[in-house]
């Protein structure tokens, strides 16, 4: 890996942004990594070389300290992270109250076999039958990690958000750096 790594053992700082609620509280950095880990379904934001956003769902999910993802070498998202490796990804409720969440950092294309071995192993544990049984949607997607017929991306985290909404809301923010 290219990138920096964050001590995946240190939390980030926590802060309330301006726009929460009178006495609102921040969403502590365990829960907003307990939804990342739980959560199953993300948007991916990068940038195209023209400067125009590109947005797509995908499968992710937060472990060892950053976000991780796959993607096919010819897919858009390659091709923009190749050219810049800034990116957002972001999941919620899809409804008007709970919890969204956001994580913004920069993506580093993953070739080391022992990383690429943990990752598939994480991703099989976070999408469990999708990906291990004949029937799931992403049947072997483990394996296509591991064999480096996809490609693996790590987020390193910059910054993150938890926005709240609902009888009181609140806007957190999470800083790495």
């Amino acid at each position: 890996m290219s990138t920096r790594q964050a001590d995946s053992s240190a939390p980030p700082r926590t802060s309330l942004g301006a726009f929460s609620s009178p006495g609102a509280r921040p969403t502590p950095w365990e829960a907003t990594e307990s939804a990342l880990r739980q959560t199953q379904k993300f948007q991916l934001c990068t940038v195209r070389p023209d400067g125009r956003p590109h947005v797509t769902p995908l499968l992710a999910f937060w472990a060892l300290g950053a976000m991780w993802f796959t993607t096919g070498d010819n897919e858009q998202k390659a091709k923009n992270l190749g050219a810049n490796p800034h990116c957002v990804l972001t999941t919620g409720t899809g409804t008007l109250t709970g919890t969204d969440y956001v994580i913004e950092g920069t993506a580093s294309l993953v070739t080391e076999q022992a990383t690429r071995e943990t990752a598939a192993t994480a991703f099989e544990q976070a999408y469990g039958w999708q990906l291990t049984r004949e029937d799931g949607t992403w049947f072997q997607l483990g394996d296509a990690v591991r064999a480096g017929k996809v490609q693996l991306y790590r987020v390193q985290p910059d910054k993150g958000f938890a926005f709240a909404t609902g009888n009181e809301s609140s806007q957190t923010r999470y800083r790495w750096n």
